[in-house]
């Protein structure tokens, strides 16, 4: 090819390969900081998306004071058939394209869970722009009621209640965090169940709290009456939610689901049981070791806690600079995680749902025999007995060897 010829391909291979054919600019989108799912008394669903509005944010304004401020998210609903159209309905009520490449937590609400959850895994596991890491909290109400609640001191609720679930799932464990990611892993288990953190708002409704929130006055308030908070641990099998723990029933699983990272533990005083004399360790680590055994026909989950922590606050009379002290007060701490894994066990019983994954772990250990349990294991994890084995230790009780207000 001749030097003439190489130039005329290389000037169309450079109009072929422009890069700013299909461009989008940042003005034309609307980025999505969380997004709601409910199920509608029709039979459609209604998608609620919380988009973020960057001139709030840039011009320091966005949920501060001030009549003329506007908020840093709008949130705004589309009803549909599918998850698809409602994002594509979207377009009829905004100039901007909804963009959910950045969205931080996906809400569902009660009845959407109770329907399922097949729709919205089919949605970010085929869409190019949906991430799976999206963090799941479910609601006892609607979602889109949950999105239009602000979570002060943030401006973008969505991407404060994904903040609130990670710092809890580090610190306390009693809700442990669960993206889309870990809830696809579940439904293609053995035991197809995983347990959701639920989010609630507790508080005293006030309608007169409500409309200046809506004019930005809430925060002339030292308070608002009505908030969010993480309440309970929504219980899915197959998809489909199944039931509601508490919180004390939500860390005995997550004893058993090995998600216990940071939590406290408070624990009575032996040597006064008619008084409420309570102390407080912080674990430190926990490590929890889970054996399946199989006696007769059935099984036997040996469950063997590990505990290092911190004794961060006493009210006892005893001597806390004596060995023995030290010894009676692990013993206390030892009985109340045995009593925390049995109150939850003794609930997912009760639901018949295995989140704490034992079907798997049956099935690696006794893989030639899982063929035949599988069919029945729903009944066959009713039967299953705990054998519950905690070893606490204090690695630091602090500086102080006896209680204050002590006479000794």
């Amino acid at each position: 090819m001749s030097q003439f010829g190489r130039f005329i391909l290389a000037l169309i291979i450079l109009f072929i390969l422009a890069g700013c054919w299909n461009r989008v600019e940042l003005n034309e989108l609307w980025v999505t900081a969380a997004t709601g799912v409910d199920m509608m008394d029709d039979g459609q669903w209604m998608m609620s998306y919380q988009i973020v509005v960057p001139s709030a944010i840039a011009s320091g304004t966005g949920g501060g004071s001030g009549g003329s401020s506007q908020p840093a998210s709008q949130v705004f609903s589309v009803k549909s058939k599918t998850y698809n159209q409602a994002l594509s309905y979207s377009n009829l009520k905004t100039s901007r394209q909804i963009y959910i490449a950045h969205n931080r937590v996906v809400f569902i609400g009660k009845r959407a869970a109770e329907k399922g959850m097949d729709r919205l895994i089919d949605f970010y596991l085929r869409n190019t722009e949906a991430r799976e890491m999206v963090t799941m909290v479910v609601t006892d109400g609607l979602a889109s009621d949950l999105l239009r609640k602000l979570l002060p001191p943030e401006k973008i609720q969505g991407a404060a209640m994904a903040e609130l679930v990670d710092k809890e799932s580090d610190m306390l464990s009693v809700f442990p965090k669960v993206r889309v990611y870990d809830f696809v892993l579940s439904m293609n288990s053995d035991s197809k169940s995983i347990g959701v953190p639920v989010a609630e708002m507790i508080g005293k409704r006030d309608y007169q709290d409500e409309k200046e929130a809506e004019s930005l006055d809430v925060f002339k308030k030292t308070s608002a009456p009505l908030k969010l908070a993480l309440t309970k641990l929504a219980i899915f099998q197959n998809g489909k939610l199944k039931g509601f723990l508490n919180k004390e029933e939500s860390l005995g699983v997550s004893y058993l689901s090995q998600k216990v990272n940071n939590t406290e533990i408070s624990f009575p005083c032996s040597e006064q049981p008619g008084r409420e004399m309570y102390s407080s360790i912080l674990v430190n680590s926990a490590n929890v070791k889970l054996t399946p055994q199989k006696t007769n026909s059935h099984y036997t989950m040996q469950v063997g806690v590990k505990i290092n922590g911190t004794l961060n606050e006493t009210t006892c009379t005893k001597d806390i600079s004596k060995t023995k002290t030290i010894h009676d007060l692990e013993k206390e701490i030892a009985k109340e995680v045995t009593s925390t894994i049995n109150e939850g066990w003794a609930k997912l019983q009760e639901l018949g749902v295995d989140a704490t994954g034992f079907a798997d772990r049956v099935h690696r250990s006794f893989p030639r025999e899982w063929e035949t349990v599988k069919k029945d294991w729903d009944q066959e994890f009713k039967r299953i007995e705990l054998d519950i084995r905690v070893d606490a230790r204090i690695k630091r009780p602090g500086l102080l060897q006896k209680r204050i207000g002590s006479q000794t």
